[in-house]
């Protein structure tokens, strides 16, 4: 485990309530025991969490109860939850990956409210963050889809961001840490599972400590984009009134600048060629309305007015 990360972002601060996500798999078992270890030096208290997906039947429930079991023999008060994965992705027209994070992540929120818990402390790990940017980069994703898992966001920590697996697996043995397995892990019906398993060997080929080296572009991508929407953020305190900005302004910002300034007034949703659309629009000087989803943008007066909803 990587205490320079922890410290770095503040991740476990003294006197903090944490939450930790708990799915029974080995990243999560070995997170569980060594925040358990450190709740003294760090001075936290410690709960924990699990969510049921309801998509594995019988392994679902074993997963469930296997968690609920080591928590119990470790002291760990944990709550667990349900739901309905399939019919979730169904009704918000979401694939299945994404509509399980969805409702994952909306369970942690959901119970660290309840339980006023200040950090919520997931498994994620260096190969997790490999994978996540070949992802992105399969995708062609910007700067924010290559920087890849964020350290931090919101209250939401990843103590072993800078932990690899095989480091994971190793401190399981040393400490005889029992976990479980999810057998969809072992399909190659998923994309990540497809990287993990036949394009990272191959890169690690290439280069033995591609995982790191993933990493740190990752982490250096992230300073960029943050200093990037510092830049936004300080053009919307100048020049933002209201739900407007000047055409004339907008447009002498570096692009890359501009276009965190549309997908902060639009929605981080808004995809480059609406951005690229939008940037266009905003070089006439008549009157005129761009048509995005979920709203509209007017140009009058050299001004262009946004969330004028549809």
């Amino acid at each position: 485990m990587k205490d320079e990360l922890i410290r770095r972002y503040d991740m476990l601060p003294e006197g903090s309530r944490v939450l930790c996500a708990v799915s029974g798999g080995a990243d999560s078992m070995c997170l569980l025991h060594w925040l358990k270890e450190r709740r003294e030096e760090y001075g936290f208290s410690l709960l924990a969490a699990h969510y049921e997906h309801g998509l594995r039947g019988d392994e679902s429930l074993r997963d469930a109860a296997f968690t609920r079991e080591q928590c119990e023999m470790l002291g760990i008060r944990i709550v667990v939850g349900k739901g309905d994965v399939a019919a979730f992705a169904e009704a918000q027209k979401l694939g299945i990956e994404d509509a399980a994070r969805t409702l994952r992540y909306r369970f942690l929120e959901e119970t660290a409210d309840r339980l006023a818990c200040d950090r919520i402390a997931t498994a994620h790990n260096l190969n997790d963050n490999a994978e996540t940017v070949l992802m992105n980069l399969c995708r062609g994703a910007g700067t924010r889809g290559l920087a890849g898992i964020p350290p931090v966001r919101g209250r939401i920590v990843r103590p072993l961001l800078w932990t690899s697996r095989e480091e994971i697996e190793t401190y399981l043995d040393v400490h005889r840490i029992p976990h479980i397995e999810d057998s969809s892990n072992r399909s190659d019906d998923y994309t990540r599972n497809r990287i993990r398993h036949q394009i990272i060997p191959l890169l690690m080929e290439e280069n033995p400590s591609f995982l790191s080296a993933i990493g740190r572009t990752a982490e250096l991508l992230r300073e960029d984009d943050a200093c990037l929407c510092r830049e936004a953020e300080a053009f919307l305190r100048e020049h933002r009134k209201g739900n407007s900005i000047p055409s004339k302004a907008l447009l002498r910002l570096e692009p890359a600048v501009a276009a965190r300034v549309v997908r902060t007034l639009c929605g981080r949703g808004v995809s480059m060629e609406r951005t690229l659309a939008l940037l266009r629009f905003a070089e006439g000087t008549e009157r005129g309305i761009l048509e995005i989803p979920g709203q509209k943008i007017r140009r009058q007066h050299g001004q262009l007015y946004f969330n004028e909803r549809n």
